[in-house]
C-alpha cells in the first residue's frame, strides 16, 4: 500500500509539472496577447520624415505563445524587421513601428501580428489601429519649460527660447503667449510670425518682470507648422521682496451675492533690519467699483520699523453678476531711499448666487414647422470648485406649444469642471404662432442652493408641403482599407418654389457601425437651398456594410426621406492615401486650394487604373494627373494626383473621386470644403492719453560725434515742442553709448564716468541735474550740459547700455553699489503709469552683445507688453551711406529696434536739426499714431476706418511691412476717441 501511495504522489507531481502526459484541451493554460498602447497614435508627422513608435506586445495569460511577424495595412507604415519569438508567461517584447508620410492629410489603417495566441482571431491575427497625419512643415521647441527664478518687483530679466526647423522646407512660426499670469510676462516676438529657412535656428527672447510677490506662471504657444496645435512652454518665475512678507498676494473673494459684503484681511511684515518706508494703500483697476478698502493703518513717522506688523482691511460688494474685471491694492512699501513700486495684492470675486452656468440662454428654435417638432440641448456646465448636485428640473410651457424635457427630473451629480445635458423638444400649437417656456434648474452646492432659469423660446408656422430632393438616394462608399475612414454627403435640396422645414438629420438606428454622422438640427431650406449630413464609413474589417441616412421634412405623407449607405472594407496592395481630403473654410476672394494624394501599387505585378471620376460637387473640385487610360501601374510603384477646391459659391460642398481598377467597385477618396464669401476683419481701439513720458538718450561719445552733441544741445526747445503743446509731465535723462571707462590718450570724457557711464545717468558726479522735468530751472542749459558727454571713447554699445540704464540695480537705486561714486544710480526716472521713449544719437553702428529682438522683449516687459508704451528712435547713419559721408557705419540695428516699434529713424546728417527733432518729439510727447492690425488685409484699398463711429477716408495710410495703419500727426485721433478699423481677410 506504500509503494502504490508513492507511485501515485509521484505521478500527480509529474502531471502538475506538465511531463509526460497531457490535460484536455477545456483544461489547457490558455496564452493572453495583450498591447501597449491598443492604438498607434503617430500624430503629426513631418511629410518625409519617420517617426517611430513602440509597441509593447504582453502575454498575460499563463501558456507560452510565439509572435510569427508583424504587417500594416498602410503602405507609408512598417515594422522594423524582426525574428520571429516566443512569449512566456508574463513575458513582454516591443516592437519598433515606424510611420513616413509622402503626403499630407489623415491617414488610418491597422497593425496585423501574426501570432498563436489563444486570445488571436481564428486566422492567428491580432489587430492595432494605426492613424497619423502628414504635414509639410515641422519646427522643433528646444525647451518644455523656463524658469526665470527669483525676481525682485519691477526688474526684467530676459531668458531665450530656441527654436529650429529641421525640415526640407520652410515654416512659418508664431507665438502667444497666455496663463495665469501672462501679464508678467513678454516677448518682443509675441503676436508676431516669421518664417524659418530649412535648418534655421532662432532665439525667441522672452521677458518676467513680477508684479505681484509670489509665483508666476504663463505659457508660450509656438505655432510649430501650419495645421497642428502648438508646442507649449510653460513659463515660470517668482516675485519676491526680500526683506517685506505680505499675505496673501491673492484675494479671492469668490461668488458673493449680490448687494452683500464679504471682507478679507492681508498682512504686511517688515522682516529685515532696516526699516522700510511707508505711504498708505492705493486700489488700482477698480473698474467695476466692487471692491473697495474698509481699512489701512496710520503708522507713525510714515516707517515701517524692522519686525513690524500692519493689517488692511478689504471689501467686496457685487452689484451685477459674473466675474468681475481684477483689481489691485497696491502697498507703497519700500526700502528707504529707493524709489522700488511696491507690492501689489490681486483682487478677485465674482457676482451672483451660483456658479454653474446654463448654455444656451434663451435656448430658440426658430422656426418650426407646426405638426413637427424639433429638439435641441441645454449644457449645464459646472465651473464651481466643487461638484455639485442638480437636485431638480422642471420645464414649463407658457404659451404657444408644447415645450418637453426628454428626460425624467430626477437628482444627478456633475463633476467639478464637468457638462450636463438637458434634451428639450419643441412641438409648436396650431395657429398658436409664437411659444415660451422655462427651464428651472435647482442645484445643490454644499449647504447652498441655487436656482438657475433659462428660458426657451420658438415659433410654429403653416408650410407648403415641402418638394425636395434626395441626393444621392445611394451613397457608395465603394472599396475603403480596413481601418481607413471616408466621408461623404447625402444632400436634401428644396427643389420646390416655397420654403421648406429640415427637422434634422442623422444615421437610422440599426445602421453597421461603421457609419457615423453628427446629428443636424432643424432647418428652414429656401427655394433651392440644400442641407448636407457628412456621414463617415470606417470598416473594421474586411466584407460589406450597409446602413441608412434619415431626415425629416414637412410633408403629410412623404416626410421621411432616407438614402441607402453601402461600402465594403478591403486589404490588399493597391491603397489611396489620405482616403479623406479635407480643405477647410476657403474664401472666395481668394484663389483655389491646393492639395495632393499619393496612389500606391504595392502589387508584386502591375495594377491597372481603367479609370479615375469625381461625382456629388465635381464642379467645385479638379483632378489634375498624369495618367493615359487604361495606365498601367508599375509594381511597387507610387504615382502623385493633384485635386483642386475651388467653391463656387456660399456653403459646404462634397465629393466623391473614384479610382476604378474594373473590378466592379472603386476605391473612393472623400472631399469636402466649405465656401466663403464675406471675409472681415474688424479691430477696434481706444486712444489713450498720454499725460506722463519719460525719455531717455543714448549719446554716442566716440571721437568723431562733437558737432552732432552741440546740434542735439542747442536743439531742446524743438524736441519739446509737442511737450509744451500738450502739457506733458516729462522725465529726460541722458546716458552714453560706452560702458568701459576710456584709456584715453586723446581727448577726456566729463561727467566723472570718463566714458564708461555705463548705463547710469549723466553726468555720474550729479555736476548738473541728471533728470530733468518740467520744474527744472534752466533746463535749456541743463539739457545742452548732459548731452555734451565728450569724445572719448570708441567701443559703441548703445543697446546695451540702455538695458542697463533701466535695468537692477541702476533703475531703482539712488546709489550704484558697484561703484566708489556716490548717488549715482537712476532712481526716481522711471515710471510705472508714464510712456518710455528712447532716443539714440549715433554715426557708427550698434555692437551690443544681445539681438536686437533682446532689447526689444526687454523694453516691453518693462510696460507689461504694451507696445502703445513704448517708442524707440533713432537719428543713426543711413542705409544708404552714399547720402551722409561722415557717417562711419549705418545705424542698421537702431534703425531694425526703431521700425519694431513704430519710432521715427532721422539721418545723423540732417541739414536742420530741428525739423528731426520736432519729428522725434511728436513721436515721444503725442498722441498715439501707429494702430497695429491683427491680421493682414487681403485689399488695402478697402480698408474702411471710423473715429468715434464716423468714418475718416484721408489723413492715414497702411504700412505694409509692420501690418499697421498709421495716421497723419494732424488727423490723430484725440485722447478717449474709439478707433475702429475694418479691412478684408487675407488669403
Amino acid at each position: 500500500m506504500v509503494g502504490l501511495r508513492w507511485v501515485c504522489m509521484a505521478a500527480c507531481l509529474w502531471a502538475l509539472m506538465g511531463v509526460g502526459c497531457d490535460r484536455p484541451s477545456s483544461h489547457r493554460a490558455q496564452s493572453g496577447l495583450v498591447a501597449s498602447p491598443e492604438k498607434i497614435e503617430f500624430g503629426l508627422s513631418a511629410v518625409g520624415v519617420s517617426k517611430t513608435m513602440k509597441v509593447r506586445l504582453v502575454n498575460q495569460g499563463r501558456a507560452a505563445f510565439t509572435v510569427h511577424g508583424a504587417t500594416a495595412s498602410l503602405p507609408n507604415v512598417e515594422v522594423l524587421p524582426f525574428d520571429s519569438f516566443e512569449l512566456k508567461a508574463g513575458g513582454e517584447r516591443e516592437l519598433e513601428v515606424r510611420f513616413t508620410p509622402d503626403v499630407e492629410g489623415s491617414v488610418q489603417g491597422v497593425l496585423e501580428v501574426l501570432t498563436d495566441a489563444g486570445n488571436a482571431g481564428k486566422d492567428g491575427v491580432a489587430q492595432l489601429g494605426v492613424a497619423g497625419q502628414g504635414v509639410k512643415a515641422w519646427v522643433e521647441v528646444k525647451a518644455a519649460q523656463i524658469d526665470f527664478g527669483n525676481v525682485e518687483l519691477g526688474n526684467v530679466v530676459v531668458r531665450e527660447l530656441v527654436v529650429r526647423n529641421p525640415t526640407r522646407v520652410e515654416s512659418p512660426v508664431n507665438l502667444v503667449l497666455d496663463g495665469a499670469d501672462a501679464d508678467e510676462f513678454g516677448s518682443s516676438d509675441a503676436g508676431a510670425s516669421f518664417t524659418l529657412k530649412p535648418g534655421e535656428q532662432r532665439a525667441l527672447q522672452l521677458s518676467f518682470r513680477p508684479e505681484r510677490l509670489g509665483p508666476a506662471q504663463g505659457l508660450a504657444r509656438v505655432g510649430v507648422c501650419p495645421t497642428c496645435e502648438p508646442v507649449v512652454v510653460t513659463l515660470a518665475g517668482a516675485g519676491i521682496a526680500s526683506k517685506l512678507e505680505v499675505t496673501p498676494l491673492r484675494v479671492d473673494f469668490g461668488r458673493v451675492a449680490l448687494g452683500a459684503v464679504a471682507e478679507e484681511r492681508i498682512t504686511i511684515r517688515n522682516l529685515g533690519t532696516e526699516p522700510m518706508s511707508w505711504g498708505g494703500v492705493n486700489l488700482l483697476d477698480n473698474v467695476s467699483g466692487a471692491f473697495r478698502v474698509v481699512s489701512a493703518p496710520t503708522v507713525s513717522g510714515n516707517v515701517l520699523v524692522p519686525g513690524a506688523v500692519v493689517e488692511v482691511k478689504v471689501g467686496f460688494s457685487p452689484t451685477v453678476s459674473g466675474t468681475m474685471r481684477e483689481a489691485r491694492l497696491e502697498l507703497d512699501v519700500r526700502p528707504m531711499g529707493t524709489s522700488k513700486p511696491g507690492p501689489k495684492v490681486a483682487l478677485a470675486g465674482e457676482g451672483g448666487a451660483s456658479c454653474v452656468v446654463l448654455q444656451p440662454d434663451p435656448l430658440d428654435f426658430g422656426v418650426v414647422a407646426e405638426g413637427m417638432s424639433a429638439t435641441r440641448d441645454v449644457q449645464i456646465i459646472n465651473r464651481c470648485r466643487n461638484d455639485v448636485l442638480l437636485s431638480d428640473l422642471k420645464l414649463t410651457t407658457k404659451k404657444g406649444g408644447y415645450f418637453m424635457l426628454n428626460q425624467a427630473s430626477t437628482s444627478l451629480p456633475i463633476p467639478m469642471g464637468q457638462t450636463a445635458t438637458v434634451p428639450i423638444t419643441f412641438m409648436p400649437r396650431a395657429g398658436v404662432g409664437g411659444g415660451e417656456a422655462e427651464l428651472v434648474a435647482r442645484l445643490l452646492n454644499g449647504r447652498s442652493t441655487s436656482t438657475e432659469v433659462v428660458k426657451v423660446l420658438g415659433t410654429g408656422k403653416v408650410f407648403s408641403p415641402c418638394q425636395y430632393q434626395v441626393e444621392p438616394a445611394r451613397l457608395e462608399f465603394g472599396n475603403v482599407p480596413v481601418g481607413s475612414e471616408v466621408t461623404l454627403a447625402v444632400g436634401v435640396r428644396n427643389v420646390g418654389s416655397s420654403e421648406c422645414y429640415l427637422a434634422g438629420m442623422q444615421i437610422s438606428e440599426g445602421s453597421d457601425e461603421a457609419f457615423r454622422a453628427d446629428k443636424t438640427g432643424n432647418t428652414v431650406l429656401q427655394p433651392g437651398q440644400r442641407a448636407l449630413l457628412l456621414a463617415r464609413f470606417k470598416p473594421g474589417a474586411e466584407g460589406e456594410f450597409s446602413g441608412i441616412a434619415e431626415g425629416w421634412v414637412n410633408h403629410p405623407s412623404n416626410g421621411h426621406l432616407t438614402a441607402q449607405l453601402h461600402g465594403r472594407g478591403v486589404q490588399g496592395c493597391f491603397s489611396v492615401q489620405p482616403t479623406n481630403l479635407d480643405f477647410g473654410v476657403t474664401r472666395l476672394t481668394c484663389g483655389p486650394k491646393e492639395r495632393e494624394l499619393v496612389v500606391y501599387n504595392k502589387c508584386a505585378g502591375p495594377t491597372t487604373l481603367v479609370g479615375l471620376g469625381l461625382d456629388g460637387d465635381a464642379s467645385d473640385f479638379k483632378v489634375s494627373h498624369g495618367f493615359l487610360f487604361p495606365q498601367v501601374l508599375g509594381a511597387n510603384s507610387v504615382s502623385r494626383v493633384k485635386v483642386t477646391y475651388e467653391p463656387q459659391g456660399d456653403g459646404d460642398d462634397a465629393a466623391a473621386m473614384r479610382f476604378d481598377l474594373g473590378t466592379g467597385t472603386p476605391y473612393t477618396v472623400g472631399l469636402v470644403g466649405k465656401g466663403v464669401l464675406k471675409n472681415e476683419q474688424t479691430d477696434q481701439f481706444v486712444q489713450q492719453s498720454l499725460s506722463k513720458v519719460d525719455v531717455l538718450f543714448l549719446v554716442d561719445n566716440s571721437g568723431s560725434m562733437m558737432d552732432e552733441q552741440q546740434n542735439l544741445g542747442q536743439n531742446f526747445a524743438a524736441f519739446l515742442s509737442h511737450a509744451a503743446n500738450t502739457g506733458v509731465d516729462y522725465h529726460i535723462a541722458v546716458t552714453t553709448t560706452g560702458l568701459e571707462r576710456s584709456s584715453g590718450g586723446w581727448a577726456m570724457c566729463p561727467g566723472g564716468a570718463e566714458g564708461g557711464e555705463n548705463g547710469r545717468f549723466f553726468p555720474v558726479d550729479n555736476s548738473s541735474p541728471r533728470i530733468i522735468t518740467p520744474t527744472t530751472p534752466a533746463a535749456e542749459s541743463v539739457f545742452a550740459r548732459n548731452t555734451n558727454v565728450g569724445v572719448c571713447h570708441w567701443n559703441e554699445q548703445g543697446l546695451e547700455a540702455m538695458y542697463r540704464a533701466l535695468a537692477d540695480p541702476l533703475v531703482y537705486n539712488v546709489d550704484d553699489p558697484r561703484t566708489p561714486q556716490v548717488l549715482d544710480g537712476n532712481s526716481g526716472f522711471l515710471r510705472e503709469d508714464a510712456k518710455l521713449a528712447i532716443i539714440a544719437l549715433s554715426d557708427e553702428e550698434d555692437f551690443s552683445p544681445q539681438p536686437v529682438s533682446f532689447y526689444e522683449t526687454f523694453l516691453l516687459g518693462l510696460k507689461g507688453g504694451d507696445r502703445t508704451k513704448v517708442v524707440f528712435s533713432a537719428i543713426v547713419g543711413p542705409g544708404d551711406l552714399s547720402v551722409c559721408p561722415k557717417a562711419s557705419s549705418s545705424g542698421s540695428r537702431y534703425i531694425q529696434l526703431a521700425q519694431s516699434t513704430g519710432g521715427v529713424v532721422e539721418n545723423i546728417c540732417t541739414p536742420n536739426w530741428a525739423d528731426s527733432l520736432e519729428n522725434i518729439s511728436e513721436s515721444a510727447f503725442g498722441p498715439n499714431r501707429t494702430f497695429p492690425l491683427s491680421e493682414a488685409p487681403s485689399d488695402p484699398s478697402r480698408i474702411v476706418v471710423k473715429v468715434d463711429g464716423v468714418e475718416v477716408k484721408t489723413g492715414w495710410v497702411y504700412d505694409r511691412n509692420t501690418n499697421t495703419l498709421v495716421f497723419d500727426s494732424e488727423t490723430a485721433p484725440p485722447p478717449g476717441a474709439s478707433v475702429e478699423i475694418t479691412y478684408p481677410v487675407g488669403c
